[in-house]
Parts: structure tokens; C-alpha cells; sequence
């Protein structure tokens, strides 16, 4: 999962096309998507890939409840804004994508967050685990949760100094507690400065 975050203006102004919602969210994903389809390119403050694998097990480990399996165009379990930091936002168009619900499959599609829903993910990470010790305490919480539910990538091979390969989960690695420290510090950042967010499964 990548997280990027832009100047709310600029974000608001490919929002806003002449040929009404539809256009305006595909534009503005060409414009994300490095200036595909002769868009300009839309400018990235700031570019984290710091959740990698962790995105299912983090989502489960904010909301407290399990995605949608079979249908991926469902709106993502748990409340708002819980939910917004990993699968909510608004569903943008790409190029071959028939309709909205196409967009609003999880992988592989760009959501956005507009700067409101920015500052209330914000709030909601920082009352959730403002201090790295609260982090740890959240995990262990909510563990035999995350565990059964068999998030993405739950297990994986993790090499040692004397070159051997452990099979650990991203609770055992810590990989799920610095996923949430860096997505929490990243959007403090972006809350601060009132930037718009996007991101990507993919």
C-alpha cells in the first residue's frame, strides 16, 4: 500500500470538470498516475510505502472488524473514520473501468481523502495510539483478532543475521507496529498542512 499526499487545491480543481463527477475523478487520477492520459501530473508532497504487506492486519487492528471477503466493492467495514485510514475514501476512475463500482474495487485503485477527512484520521490515530507505548498495547488487544481473521500476508519469511529464514507473523516481526507508527506520523503531517491524501492497494 502506498499513501501520497498533495495540495488540497490542486486536488479540488481536477476534482471539478466541466463534464461532472465521473470526468473529474478520472481526471484527477491520470493527473496522480504521473500525468497518464496527457493530464498534468499532480504534485506529491510527500510518498510513503511504509505499510507494505500490514494493510489488511492494520485495517482489522483500527476498526476491530473483518473486511468484506467476496464482495471488495462493499464499503469497508468498521465506523468512520476508523475505516478511512486504510480502505475508505473516495473511489477514483482509471481508464477501462466501466462504472463506479469497477473503481471501487480495493486493489489496485487510488481512494481519496479530502483534507476534512484528512484531520478526522488524524484525530482518530492520535486517540487511538498517540504514544509508541499505546501502539503495543492496541496490538496485543486486538492480536487474536487479527490473527483469526487471516489478513493478507499474516506470515512471512524473515531472515536472521546467521542467514537462516524464520516464519513470523507482522505481530512477532513488529512490521505491524512500525506500519502504524509511520501511517500515523504521516498523516499528522498531512493533517497539519491540510493536504488531501490518496492511496493504493495494489
Amino acid at each position: 500500500m502506498t499513501l501520497s499526499r498533495h495540495d488540497a487545491a490542486q486536488v479540488a480543481a481536477l476534482l471539478r470538470h466541466p463534464d461532472g463527477e465521473r470526468a473529474g475523478r478520472l481526471r484527477l487520477w491520470e493527473a496522480w498516475d504521473e500525468g497518464a492520459g496527457g493530464s498534468p501530473a499532480l504534485e506529491f508532497v510527500e510518498e510513503s510505502h511504509g505499510i507494505a504487506r500490514n494493510w489488511d492486519g492494520m485495517h482489522v487492528l483500527l476498526t476491530g472488524c473483518v473486511n468484506h471477503t467476496d464482495e471488495d466493492h462493499e464499503v469497508p467495514c468498521g465506523p468512520v473514520p476508523a475505516r478511512d485510514v486504510v480502505l475508505g475514501g473516495l473511489p477514483l476512475m482509471s481508464k477501462g473501468q466501466d462504472d463506479l463500482e469497477d473503481s471501487a474495487l480495493r486493489l489496485g485503485n487510488a481512494r481519496l481523502l479530502l483534507p476534512a477527512e484528512v484531520r478526522a484520521a488524524e484525530r482518530f490515530l492520535r486517540s487511538f495510539a498517540a504514544r509508541d507505548t499505546d501502539i503495543a498495547a492496541r496490538i496485543r488487544e486486538r492480536a487474536a483478532l487479527i490473527e483469526a481473521a487471516d489478513v493478507y500476508s499474516f506470515r512471512m519469511l524473515v531472515g536472521s543475521p546467521d542467514g537462516r529464514a524464520t516464519r513470523m507473523s507482522m505481530i512477532e516481526d513488529g512490521s505491524l507496529a512500525e506500519s502504524l507508527r509511520v501511517v500515523r506520523d504521516f498523516y499528522a503531517r498531512a493533517a497539519a498542512a491540510g493536504n488531501a491524501v490518496v492511496k493504493e492497494i495494489s
